[in-house]
């Protein structure tokens, strides 16, 4: 029996699940699902409920047995390791930077719909106007050169896996824009522990400790949450800004106290 993995519509997601399968150590067959947030381009995420609207169709699959793996970006997730569902395995994350498509000097108005971005976009452009966007990346690209927008702002590794490189004009430093918990992530869903052994490991901590920290504030991908990790000599760090309560903090530690530095970060939040 071929196992059925389970994967959103758009070509990034499609990007991404090719870049999945590939890992996995035999024949596949790919299933299209449609998700809340595809089916409603046009609706503010917070109006369909905000958490999950990118991958519960696609986890209910999952508990349902009609799939038998799920890939998701990691940061859409609002189940990891519960009793029923587990991210046994993650790819190496990719590139975790935020970058800009379009005028990078003096835009008028930028696009974005994400309250992490459009709280660090003021800084770094204070007299543009920040207006809402929704669509998948080849929409908001379209928008853009098409003058709805002066410039964009998206995650460089939806467009490193489109090979949409060449359309960025500006990549933003961590220190100008933190990313969210978990961006550049990709998470592969099932219902046993099973493909552990293709686990990308330093990105699974660095990715599960985020998790923990974004658990610890409630929060889902709409908040104002900026964050990274890194792992050098058995250590974990992560820094950490909420932009509602304005607090930045730093906690680091062993590695395998990777929940703990997590839950400390979140808190510290707060």
């Amino acid at each position: 029996m071929i196992p059925l993995v389970g994967t959103r519509k758009s070509k990034l997601a499609l990007a991404y699940t090719e870049q999945a399968t590939k890992l996995i150590p035999f024949e596949t067959k790919t299933i299209l699902i449609d998700s809340t947030g595809d089916l409603n381009p046009n609706t503010p995420i917070e109006e369909m409920g905000g958490k999950g609207v990118f991958c519960k169709e696609i986890e209910q699959a999952l508990m349902d047995n009609k799939i038998d793996i799920a890939i998701h970006a990691f940061k859409d997730l609002t189940r990891d390791n519960d009793e029923h569902l587990h991210v046994p395995c993650v790819l190496p994350r990719n590139d975790h930077h935020d970058c800009l498509v379009g005028n990078n000097i003096n835009p008028k108005t930028i696009g974005t719909s994400s309250p992490r971005r459009i709280e660090q976009i003021r800084d770094l452009y204070p007299n543009a106007e920040v207006v809402p966007i929704r669509g998948n990346i080849d929409t908001r690209i379209n928008k853009q050169e098409n003058g709805e927008y002066d410039a964009i702002i998206l995650a460089k590794a939806g467009l490193d896996a489109l090979g949409l490189t060449h359309k960025i004009s500006r990549v933003f430093g961590t220190a100008d824009m933190l990313p969210a918990p978990g961006q550049g992530v990709i998470a592969l869903q099932m219902k046993t522990g099973a493909l552990s052994n293709v686990n990308h490991w330093d990105t699974w901590y660095m990715a599960m400790a985020e998790k923990q920290a974004l658990k610890e504030i409630d929060g889902d991908c709409q908040t104002p949450i900026g964050m990274l990790s890194v792992i050098t000599n058995g250590n974990i760090k992560i820094i950490g800004r909420n932009f509602e309560t304005m607090k930045i903090s730093v906690q680091e530690g062993p590695l395998r106290e990777f929940q703990e530095i997590g839950s400390l970060l979140g808190r510290a939040l707060i």
